[in-house]
């Protein structure tokens, strides 16, 4: 443990030389000048002659460190703004976007004052009220924390999901009362309606949009579109899970020549849903639609998504198509886009299309089976095109959630079968070929970008590979490179972990009319062609092929315009991931609950300052084991070995060990588990 410095006498001067360095607390202050009633009435004293100034959260600073000046608070990548400038990390667990405040200028930075006036946005969480002091515990993204409640309506019990106003701020923290009562009802519907509200995702559809989706055919008369390739009679079929409702996707294929012929059509929704139209201004606001384990809220009505524009078999729909020759090295040498009108022969789930491929039977007709056996070989060839570029290809460790009566009665291993690969393949074929389309009739389209690691996630992946004992030529980040660290340890047992640190280095994807290439992928070109359904960039690249395929018709997208649904879709997808990880933890913690209590094996999955983030065994979430729990020990985190080190004990924890935790407590809301230590990790002790 670090020394304590010796306290000096309290003065004017000392004190002002100590603010010097930034805001200080009481505690701070406490900590360097010798405390009591003297160093309050001098901190008084100066308040009231103006040298210094306590700010809404209680820290002293300076009065002269600059302009004072009143605005509002900004999200930004970065964190929180006002007038440009960020504001000091020490003020913003009290701040959300929209709070009117007063700062001061220091530097190049903003020092919050106090708060002017509070955000109207309500936050959304779940309410405490048997605490010795009631408050909601937030899950809303722009605020985790709590709120303090200056009453508890009559109507809110303890457990329900609530909105606050914030009203003020006390010493704990920032002070509310509750708006609105959200729902009290069962973990599964409670977890996805708080955290669908709690991210602002919009569930009612706006005026006009529903009655513009009734006001579309009810189904498809193929006689009336002669001006497209009439291809039901090719034996396309849809290929999905067991759950899904909406088809957007359906695949054949033939030997043809040395290679094959692949077509993956795709329902036409640009047909349905024209640019400026309503329908299109509520897909624009969604983005994408957010699957959940129990419902989906879609992009488009229901009208359109499960059905008008849902390939079902047997019923004709309207697809724009992609066929395509690829060769036997599983390049693509020729393709071309065409407006068409198909049937699927066949609805089929990836169970059933796995097993078929592994040699077993399947009820389908001779043509339909003639083109699933073609589709294994096409995938076969692309998939070894993508393993000579470089392409990655994660196997990722996940637990998907069983439900019954609106429940959860169990997790189990999710596992991609060689039909999931499949159908994963054919639409990166696609996709590629979308973009080398529109490229090539010089029109704009929503690339989907992958950078590759900057200098900070470059560091995280040579950590990665150093804790795997991986040789990594850290000049050369290139995805084959790392595509060959990881086939090294992919037959490990914590191969799994090396994956999950390499994956988290890895640069978030986004939308974007600026080509920057695909480094995951290992292409140079790539855009979203293949679920207009329920992604609005890949509507966007439809609308841009069917204006070429038409003769140039239609005003094509300003590069303005694409530069904001770029924006606007990114943004929108990381908020669906981020909803559908936060229901998945709050379900899987909730189903811990009766767990409370019992010893649970678990690997140490990651590690803070703070303590060890374990993995339970067979549920396939992590739990805090906090670092007083580990001992009388001092610990220290080396993040440079991925471990956590005694000070006097030499007693080791590092990533990959396997332990026997205790879970002593769970909050679902916050998808959190606290663990104490029952055994485990290495005995292994060094000499100081």
């Amino acid at each position: 443990m670090p020394k304590s410095r010796s306290r000096v006498r309290a003065s004017g001067t000392e004190i002002k030389r100590f603010l010097r360095r930034g805001p200080q607390d009481w505690q701070s202050l406490k900590a360097r000048f010798l405390a009591g009633k003297p160093l309050r009435l001098l901190l008084n004293g100066m308040q009231r002659n103006g040298e210094i100034q306590r700010d809404h959260q209680g820290f002293y600073h300076l009065a002269e460190i600059g302009t004072t000046f009143t605005g509002l608070v900004e999200q930004h990548a970065g964190g929180l703004r006002v007038a440009g400038l960020p504001i000091d990390k020490r003020r913003r667990n009290r701040l959300r976007p929209g709070d009117r405040v007063e700062a001061k200028r220091h530097d190049d930075e903003a020092r919050v004052v106090k708060v002017l006036e509070y955000s109207s946005d309500t936050l959304v969480g779940v309410l405490q009220s048997r605490a010795r002091y009631p408050y909601v515990e937030s899950i809303s993204p722009e605020y985790r924390g709590r709120v303090s409640l200056s009453d508890v309506p009559d109507d809110a019990a303890d457990g329900d999901t609530v909105r606050v106003t914030i009203s003020g701020e006390d010493r704990r923290g920032l002070v509310g009362f509750v708006s609105d009562v959200l729902t009290r009802s069962s973990a599964l519907d409670q977890a996805a309606a708080t955290t669908l509200a709690a991210h602002r995702v919009p569930l009612d559809w706006p005026e006009g949009v529903e009655d513009e989706a009734r006001s579309l055919p009810k189904r498809i008369d193929a006689t009336r579109y002669r001006d497209r390739e009439d291809i039901r009679d090719l034996p396309l079929v849809t290929i999905d899970s067991e759950t899904a409702k909406d088809f957007d996707d359906a695949v054949f294929a033939e030997p043809a020549g040395k290679g094959w012929r692949l077509l993956v059509a795709i329902a036409d929704v640009a047909h349905y849903v024209k640019s400026g139209s309503v329908l299109d201004g509520s897909a624009w606001e969604r983005g994408n639609s957010v699957y959940l384990p129990d419902r989906v809220v879609p992009m488009l009505p229901e009208s359109l998504s499960n059905h008008l524009c849902s390939l079902k078999p047997r019923e004709a729909r309207l697809a724009l198509v992609c066929d395509m020759r690829v060769s036997r090295s599983g390049e693509v040498t020729d393709y071309r886009f065409f407006e068409a009108v198909i049937s699927s022969w066949r609805r089929l789930t990836y169970t059933e299309v796995a097993g078929f491929l592994d040699g077993g039977k399947l009820a389908v007709e001779p043509a339909v089976a003639d083109s699933l056996t073609a589709l294994h070989a096409v995938y076969q060839a692309l998939d070894k095109a993508r393993e000579q570029r470089g392409g990655l290809d994660f196997e990722t460790r996940e637990g998907a959630l069983v439900l019954k009566d609106g429940r959860v009665t169990a997790i189990t291993p999710v596992v991609r079968n060689a039909a999931h690969r499949l159908i994963e393949e054919a639409m990166i074929a696609a996709n590629v070929c979308a973009a080398g389309f529109l490229e090539s009739h010089d029109r704009h389209g929503l690339y989907r970008v992958h950078d590759a690691p900057d200098q900070d996630k470059a560091e995280q992946l040579a950590s990665a590979f150093a804790f795997a004992g991986v040789r990594w030529p850290r000049q050369s980040i290139t995805p084959k490179a790392i595509q060959r660290a990881l086939a090294s340890v992919r037959d490990r047992p914590n191969g799994w972990l090396v994956a999950m640190m390499v994956l988290r280095s890895m640069q978030q994807a986004t939308y974007s009319p600026a080509n920057a290439g695909h480094f995951g992928l290992a292409l140079e070109r790539y855009m979203h062609f293949t679920s207009p359904i329920r992604r609005y960039p890949d509507l966007v690249v439809h609308r841009a092929i069917k204006q070429v395929l038409q003769g140039g018709s239609g005003k094509p997208a300003t590069m303005e315009w694409l530069v904001a649904a770029g924006a606007q879709t990114s943004m929108t997808e990381r908020r669906a991931e981020q909803v559908g990880w936060a229901v998945d933890a709050w379900l899987k913690c909730d189903f811990l609950v009766p767990r409370v209590g019992e010893t649970l094996s678990g690997v140490v999955a990651g590690l803070a300052d703070f303590g060890l983030f374990v993995e339970l065994q067979g549920y396939y979430v992590q739990g805090l084991l906090h670092v007083s729990e580990l001992g009388g020990d001092y610990f220290h985190h080396r993040p440079a070995s991925m471990s956590m080190v005694g000070e006097r004990s030499g007693r080791r924890f590092t990533l990959g060990d396997q332990l026997e935790v205790r879970l002593t407590g769970v909050q679902p809301e916050l998808g959190r588990l606290d663990l104490e230590l029952v055994s485990g990790a290495s005995q292994r002790t060094r000499r100081r």
